[in-house]
């Protein structure tokens, strides 16, 4: 498979010849493709960013939106495969972390990392959030945070960004966890300290859903750990990753 029939599935944030390792990023709800620009500066050359490109979202926002999340999450599984030239990990941040999730049980990345989202299983999923009318929808999606309040103060941009925005809720929203058997591949949560939309007890459910010791590394920071620590993210990410003394995470947890 070679993308959607109109757009590809997953799109370079940059091209670089002395990759080793390609990072395959699933960014926040009714985020796209420049969501992932915090990164791009911040890994070493040999990780290669590239990011999810949705039907319906951004740049193929012209196409009919994708909210089906099982059948979804195999297609995107397949799509990987097609960029199957070098070893790749999996990176989802909030809600991207449960699609990623799904994509990693459909094969097996070197690594899974997920950041800023309570284990599967347990995790508060918004079920009616992209039924909500305007403009309680946008006073709820300014309360949650990790959008510029200024947006939703001009006409011509909540136009742009209402679709994505929806059209995520809705996919997260047709999640229903499954008893499954946990993934093979090791997980990395990246959590902030301070997250106050998250207990610490939901990101260490995450040790339930993988086969491989917990690898917990504890930022110092809050909830949206790319607009406050995108390095520590970064850090975290390359220590993992990439050849030499890896970055220890602050704290970690023992074997399930």
């Amino acid at each position: 498979m070679r993308g959607g029939e109109q757009g590809e599935w997953f799109v370079p944030v940059d091209r670089r010849a002395t990759a080793r390792v390609r990072l395959f990023v699933f960014p926040h709800a009714g985020a796209g493709p420049a969501a992932a620009a915090a990164l791009r500066d911040l890994l070493p050359p040999e990780i290669e960013p590239w990011v999810v490109n949705l039907p319906g979202r951004h740049t193929r926002q012209a196409e009919p939106a994708r909210t089906d999340i099982g059948p979804l999450s195999v297609e995107l599984a397949e799509a990987i495969r097609d960029h199957d030239d070098l070893p790749h990990a999996l990176f989802g941040y909030c809600g991207g972390a449960l699609l990623a999730y799904l994509v990693a049980g459909h094969h097996t990345p070197q690594r899974l990392f997920v950041g800023s989202f309570a284990a599967p299983d347990v995790a508060l999923i918004p079920r009616r959030m992209h039924l909500v009318p305007d403009p309680a929808f946008w006073n709820l999606v300014l309360e949650e945070g990790g959008i510029p309040p200024q947006l939703a103060r001009h006409d011509e941009l909540r136009a742009v960004f209402e679709p994505p925005l929806r059209a995520d809720f809705t996919l997260y929203a047709g999640y229903r966890h499954r008893p499954a058997q946990p993934l093979a591949t090791a997980i990395t949560v990246l959590y902030g300290r301070d997250d106050q939309h998250l207990s610490r007890g939901s990101v260490l459910g995450w040790r339930r859903h993988s086969r491989q010791p917990l690898d917990l590394c504890e930022l110092t920071t809050g909830h949206w750990l790319l607009d406050q620590a995108a390095d520590q993210v970064a850090g975290a990410i390359a220590g993992r990753l990439t050849p030499g003394p890896p970055v220890p995470p602050l704290r970690r947890t023992p074997p399930p």
